[in-house]
């Protein structure tokens, strides 16, 4: 069977599968993944550092699975599998059938779901795109069609982006805007409903915000500001902004644009209300986004833009149109070139990370390193480790994967972790782990009185690749229980 005559939403399953397959030869979760796998293992209503959804996803992983890149990814999909839904519901609003599935399928095959996953899976950032997609649509329709049930949907899909990151307050200004600049939309600011739902989604915020003026989240967001940043500052966060919608959407834009080379496509755009609500609101926030980072030194990354990159798309789908006289040919070159950069990408990272060379990070040995020091901590103690502590890298990462697993405390970030009691420690023991080197100012500065002058050493070859000459060497050290 041709690519061509596969249904749009198998293709799109495919596309959302390739980051599964990387995570075979990728099993170790990368960094922000391991820090909310542990915290999952004492959920709460705020962490440290964000809303704490991304710490409920871990609690559903460590509770439901295992610990692994395909698990955390496996999760991510099924969420944005969800979001994608609703990118293809809102562009059928003014889009016929096909040409909205197509379009999805190309987003789908972009390099923020085809590749991103795998390094950013479950993370705060990651996570906003389901959620935003639902609240532009539900958003949309309830304006539009004032509907109980979009209500609904606009009040539960605002307060689980709200739980995901405070950005998605640059959503809601932005819709708000937008439903004042668009006609059809304006009479609802007279309707009941508006405030009800408004009302009905600060009661859903409450809870973390009570919890979060205690454990650092607002301060960790607003720390991200540097108004005094000077010009370099600003142009570099400016640059990541613009580098990452055009990189995380890329092949999709260069289809696009082969498109309309080819006259395929070409620019019209839908003067739709939705249409025009659409673009209206992604203008609004790209602008409320340039204030933050040009005003106010907003620090930048460019995997900040995940959220943002469904409703640019949006955008620009809203002004393109497809060719009648040539869809055959389109639908079917589009396809197979979207299926076809996924296939490369499957069979180009498992032969890189596979074969020729390592990932020094998501290549971790991670359950053989837990295996071998639960082995040695109970050849000497009867309880405990009541924590693993040490390098962000291992404290989390080893921790996580012992059986059971224990949390994992970075020493340098100790303040607000989530569930972590100093008697228990004293009570059952830790153990400090570093990779390569213990790094004694950091030991010294929990444990004073902790002998590091003859740390034990643990090397072992990294996982799943058949490169076998690196090798990674752990330094650690128990602290004995007191229990036991």
């Amino acid at each position: 069977m041709r690519i061509s005559s596969w249904p749009p939403w198998f293709v799109a399953a495919l596309l959302l599968g390739v980051p599964l397959a990387l995570a075979l030869v990728l099993p170790a979760p990368s960094s922000d993944t391991r820090e909310l796998l542990s915290w999952g293992l004492q959920p709460s209503l705020s962490t440290p550092k964000q809303p704490p959804l991304m710490q409920w996803m871990g609690y559903l992983v460590m509770r439901f699975a295992w610990p692994t890149t395909f698990w955390c990814v496996a999760l991510t999909q099924a969420l944005n599998a969800a979001g994608l839904a609703y990118v293809y519901a809102t562009l059928r609003i003014w889009s016929a059938r096909d040409e909205a599935a197509l379009s999805t399928v190309l987003l789908a095959g972009a390099v923020y779901f085809t590749g991103a996953p795998v390094a950013f899976a479950l993370n705060a950032d990651i996570l906003q795109f389901p959620f935003w997609a639902a609240l532009l649509f539900h958003g949309m329709r309830a304006f539009e069609t004032r509907q109980a049930k979009h209500w609904i949907g606009l009040t539960v899909a605002f307060s689980l982006a709200f739980y995901a990151k405070y950005t998605v307050t640059l959503l809601v200004m932005a819709m708000a805007v937008a439903s004042l600049v668009v006609p059809a939309f304006r009479t609802v600011w007279r309707d009941v409903r508006l405030y009800l739902s408004a009302a009905a989604g600060a009661l859903l915020m409450a809870p973390h915000l009570l919890a979060a003026a205690h454990s650092g989240a607002i301060e960790h967001a607003t720390g991200t500001l540097f108004p005094s940043g000077g010009l370099e500052w600003r142009l570099k966060n400016l640059w990541e902004v613009f580098s990452g919608f055009a990189a995380y959407l890329a092949p999709a834009w260069i289809f696009y644009a082969i498109g309309a080379a080819r006259g395929d496509a070409r620019f019209g755009p839908s003067y739709d209300a939705g249409a025009q609500f659409v673009r209206a609101t992604g203008a609004t926030a790209l602008a409320l986004l340039l204030v933050l980072v040009i005003g106010f030194g907003f620090k930048y990354p460019s995997r900040y833009d995940s959220p943002f990159l469904s409703i640019a798309w949006l955008c620009v789908a809203s002004c393109l149109r497809f060719e009648p006289a040539r869809w055959p040919a389109t639908q079917r070159w589009m396809k197979t070139a979207a299926v076809g950069f996924g296939a490369l990408l499957v069979v180009g990272g498992t032969l890189a990370y596979g074969v020729f060379t390592f990932h020094p990070r998501q290549q971790e040995p991670l359950f053989e390193a837990a295996s071998a020091l639960q082995a040695e901590w109970r050849s000497h103690y009867a309880c405990g480790p009541a924590y693993v502590m040490g390098d962000f890298w291992s404290a989390y990462g080893i921790g996580i994967s012992m059986q059971p697993p224990r949390p994992g405390v970075h020493l340098i970030e100790m303040d607000g972790v989530p569930g972590y009691d100093p008697a228990l420690r004293e009570r059952e023991g830790a153990i400090v782990i570093y990779r390569d080197t213990i790094d004694e100012r950091q030991a010294r500065g929990v444990f004073p009185e902790l002998d590091l002058a003859r740390p034990e050493r643990l090397t072992l070859r990294f996982a799943r690749t058949l490169d076998r000459k690196p090798t990674i060497t752990y330094e650690y050290i128990f602290v004995p229980p007191k229990a036991c």
